[in-house]
């Protein structure tokens, strides 16, 4: 497996904005978030200005397979490259400056190289420096590093009452009709943005992200990650405010969009929870990924390790991905007529790992074509459509797959927000329109058609939506790709319900049980991980793989399989069927854990050392009783528990898993439990007469005769 490495090659890199005149090229206006009551006039005006389509510090230089471990090889390739920008004369400062001096940087896709000037370059240097790159014989490839940003709205919000782009209304998307088939269960969908906030409608779908937000030397100035270091594990937004001229030259100060935030409740927002909005694929997991910082802006090279990493590609000194997504959303965009090589790479990794990729078009009337990643290959391209069904005026058009709707100033996008005006605040609720809002709509369709199906490959899954697109109700002039994205239709597609034929393990299996599945709703499909297949049925799945052959699975044990990932989690494939445990409920083995059902505790699954201790203690009919919850980790020390109907189980490194029960669990959880100053339990209660010890890291709890006594080391 080939694998990104990334490397600090020096300690600092301080890059100053070019001072002087506007650039010349002007990008579109950044969107604006509008409050829920009547903002100020103050909100209301539009407070973004031009920034620079061209000027970057950065280049990304891809030396041929000879070259690449030869520094001096290198140093000489970057000094004679350089040496083309230094005008004659050799004056300090103005015309005839000395050349810049380059330094690599960093790593990205396939090992190519990061390298910074130390100032901005204007498009004129850059295709002057570049050129000179491309020229040496020892380089594959060399290409601007550029600045990517937030797919950008037009100003002037208005309004919107309710979540219009969901309804069963001619420019709606009729959501309800495929959420009757799929909700996202068991797909997860990375957004690479600008990071995420807490909020009460997202949290209990978030993943552990990254932050691949590399600039964080220096002054503020676009994509600086605020957080004091590059990458790291913390998807959290900064905040992408920005002082006057920090932007571009001239640019007003900027309070923070909430970016990453609002896209991430478009697509995922929770679901049937009585709180705020529906997001498209509702009980799909969010995995935040972290690639646009200050002014909204992030390097395409850090935007294509994010790609890949999300999709569960390795990236060298980064842990690896544990939930590889399944749909990668780019709300972001820059003005370019071609797409750059590690951009793609980027792309590619993540469609050969199975991952769709769907993008925002832009917002700036024109081609889709002279923008990326939107002229990407493999991508699902997606123009914004308004309120009245036809082509929202600042979309582009012309090579896009399809439309979804992204609002207008009339009617826009209700999603999750942030409070704080620059730093983080309380979750809340706002509106946006743009592209930025269309693609996400778009990478939640595709979780539910990967529910549906996860045998669909991302081409599969992109010929699934442009073949159900349905005409929008309004015009789309330039183009609009397929159509308007049809989820019910898509997920019916996929679905497959009549005329299908068992063979095989499946149908071996099949006509054993058929009273109990039911008659096929799908082909066997086949392509799933470690080799396996799987057959929808009426009344559930058929799962096989060479390990663990064909298995029935269906009802709440299914449910929550699907929720843990399934055969893609880390239960993985079935190895039983359900089986009755004598007690009014039933258990179902996987190759790597148990699903326990009962009916005043749901289904929930049991794996690892934590599953393995409750197992040895008598599983749902011993010490502990049925699971309440699944595995919660995180905890203090690199710990994790699991709550049961009689106790709990604790588990840590240094202690393994031991349960803890009774008056000594009581205990024990007031004084703070593993939090607390004693710790994780070491041993499990021990008896002694008529007292009942436990050891903890601290010290030990004894219970004797009604009473308890807690001794500390």
């Amino acid at each position: 497996m080939t694998s990104f490495h990334r490397r600090a090659l020096a300690a600092a890199l301080v890059l100053a904005l070019l001072g002087g005149a506007a650039p010349a090229a002007a990008g579109p206006p950044a969107e604006r978030a509008v409050p829920a009551a009547h903002a100020p006039a103050a909100d209301r005006a539009g407070t973004d200005g031009p920034r620079s389509t061209g000027a970057t510090d950065r280049v990304v230089v891809k030396f041929r397979e000879d070259a690449r471990s030869t520094p001096r090889t290198r140093e000489r390739v970057y000094a004679e490259a350089a040496e083309q920008l230094a005008p004659p004369g050799g004056a300090a400062s103005g015309p005839g400056a000395p050349a810049p001096r380059l330094d690599e940087i960093s790593e990205t896709v396939d090992s190519a190289r990061v390298v910074a000037a130390g100032d901005l370059l204007d498009p004129r240097q850059l295709e002057t420096l570049t050129d000179a790159l491309e020229e040496d014989p020892a380089v594959e490839y060399a290409e601007p590093d550029r600045l990517a940003s937030i797919a950008a709205t037009p100003d002037d919000p208005y309004y919107a009452t309710s979540q219009w782009n969901l309804q069963p209304t001619p420019a709606g998307l009729g959501l309800p009709a495929a959420w009757d088939r799929a909700t996202g269960a068991g797909q997860t969908i990375a957004v690479v943005d600008t990071g995420i906030t807490s909020h009460p409608d997202l949290d209990a779908n978030v993943l552990p992200g990254y932050d691949f937000v590399s600039l964080h030397a220096g002054a503020v100035q676009p994509g600086h990650a605020r957080d004091g270091d590059g990458w790291d594990p913390d998807p959290r937004d900064e905040g992408d405010y920005a002082g006057a001229d920090e932007c571009w030259s001239g640019s007003a100060a900027r309070s923070s969009s909430w970016h990453g935030t609002h896209t991430a409740g478009i697509a995922a927002a929770r679901g049937g929870n009585a709180t705020g909005v529906a997001g498209v694929a509702y009980d799909a997991a969010l995995l935040p990924v972290r690639a646009l910082g200050a002014c909204g802006d992030g390097y395409v090279s850090d935007i294509a390790v994010a790609i890949a990493w999300a999709a569960g590609e390795d990236v060298g000194t980064v842990p690896a991905n544990p939930r590889p997504a399944t749909v990668v959303n780019l709300s972001l965009g820059f003005l370019s007529g071609t797409c750059p090589a590690v951009l793609q790479d980027g792309i590619d990794r993540a469609l050969a790992r199975g991952a769709s990729v769907v993008v925002a078009a832009g917002n700036n009337d024109r081609d889709a074509r002279m923008e990326s990643p939107a002229n990407c290959r493999g991508v699902i391209t997606v123009a914004a459509t308004t309120a009245h069904g036809g082509r929202a005026a600042y979309s582009n058009w012309g090579r896009v797959t399809l439309a979804a709707p992204g609002g207008d100033p009339a009617r826009q996008i209700l999603s999750t927000a942030n409070s704080g005006g620059n730093r983080p605040g309380s979750g809340s609720y706002s509106y946006k329109y743009g592209t930025s809002m269309a693609s996400p709509t778009v990478a939640g369709i595709v979780a539910l058609v990967r529910e549906t199906d996860p045998s669909l490959t991302p081409a599969q899954v992109k010929d699934v939506l442009v073949a159900t697109a349905r005409p929008l109700p309004g015009p789309c002039p330039g183009g609009c790709g397929a159509g308007l994205v049809h989820p019910r239709a898509a997920v019916a597609r996929a679905t497959l319900q009549e005329g299908y034929t068992v063979q095989g393990a499946i149908g071996a299996l099949h006509a054993r049980i058929g009273s109990s599945t039911g008659a096929p709703r799908s082909h066997e499909r086949c392509g799933l991980v470690r080799d396996g297949c799987y057959q929808e049925f009426e009344r559930g799945a058929v799962y096989w793989s060479p390990d663990t052959g064909a298995r029935w699975v269906h009802g709440a044990v299914r449910g929550a399989w699907n929720r843990a990932g399934g055969v893609n989690g880390l239960l993985g494939y079935p190895r039983t069927v359900e089986v009755g445990n004598g007690a009014g409920g039933v258990h179902q083995l996987f190759q790597g854990g148990t699903v326990v059902w009962s009916a005043g505790t749901g289904a929930v699954p049991v794996r690892g050392a934590i599953g393995g201790r409750w197992a040895s203690l008598g599983g749902e009919t011993g010490l502990l009783g049925y699971p309440l919850d699944a595995e919660r980790g995180g905890l203090t020390g690199g710990g994790a528990l699991q709550d049961f109907a009689r106790g709990r189980i604790l588990w840590s490194p240094a202690t393994g898993a031991q349960p803890v029960h009774g008056a000594i669990g009581r205990a024990h959880a007031d004084l703070r439990g593993e939090q607390g100053r004693l710790g994780y339990p070491v041993t499990p209660e021990l008896r002694a007469g008529g007292t009942t010890v436990q050891h903890f890291q601290g010290g030990s709890i004894a219970y004797h005769r009604g009473g308890i006594t807690i001794s500390y080391r």
